[in-house]
């Protein structure tokens, strides 16, 4: 009787702690994923004018430059602004990546491939305005006088296409959280005009996919 009576507690010990939950880790995964939320483009045939963010409108994602075969001489460029918003304090790792699905239309011109710079704006560069007033002559020419606001060097060199799926490079986030933004231009060595453009898409909320530029970070 006592040994069925020591058994009986036993198994009854050993279903409680089956029937108890197993915790659970509440805490926020890090790492996360950011999409575009601005898209501006600064042209050089239209130096004054403030492009607006095509984000909302049909996310269109335009780089061009054209380039007499005989002086070289350039003309009539086209670069693209791409910023990413509010990454959180503590972020580390910001890595610029791109994918495309197979098949997906991208219109192109020449030898399309793209020279990326970070982009920094005046006294804080954690901070992108938009509404702006930026336009080519805001940033161009590149001089002593007036330099613009990219970074050291190239960021990233890139040609994209279908089926496409890599990252660009990474930096540093910003130090206590903030935007992040990447300009783009047909590399200075491209012989010729060139052009490139399709549609940003992304479906953060149905995770139905993506095409284009998005920024991956750690924290």
């Amino acid at each position: 009787m006592f040994a069925s009576t020591t058994t009986f507690a036993l198994l009854s010990l050993l279903g409680l702690s089956a029937a108890a939950p197993t915790p659970v880790e509440l805490a926020p995964r890090c790492g996360s994923l950011s999409y575009p939320v601005l898209l501006q483009q600064f042209s050089e045939a239209h130096p004054t004018t403030v492009y607006p963010n095509t984000h909302p409108i049909n996310g269109d994602f335009h780089v061009s430059r054209e380039m007499d075969p005989v002086t070289g001489k350039v003309s009539n460029r086209i670069s693209q602004m791409v910023m990413f918003k509010d990454i959180p304090a503590g972020s580390y790792g910001c890595q610029l990546n791109v994918a495309f699905p197979a098949n997906y239309p991208i219109t192109t011109t020449g030898n399309p491939v793209l020279n990326v710079y970070t982009f920094y704006s005046g006294t804080d560069p954690a901070y992108i305005p938009y509404p702006n007033n930026w336009s080519w002559d805001t940033f161009y020419p590149r001089s002593e006088t007036n330099p613009a606001p990219f970074g050291e060097g190239v960021f990233g060199t890139i040609n994209f296409a279908p089926g496409q799926t890599t990252v660009i490079n990474s930096e540093a986030c910003p130090y206590g959280g903030g935007d992040v933004a990447f300009v783009f231009e047909i590399a200075d060595w491209v012989w010729g005009s060139a052009s490139i453009e399709f549609e940003e898409y992304s479906s953060a909320i149905l995770d139905e996919g993506k095409a284009g530029v998005y920024l991956t970070y750690d924290c």
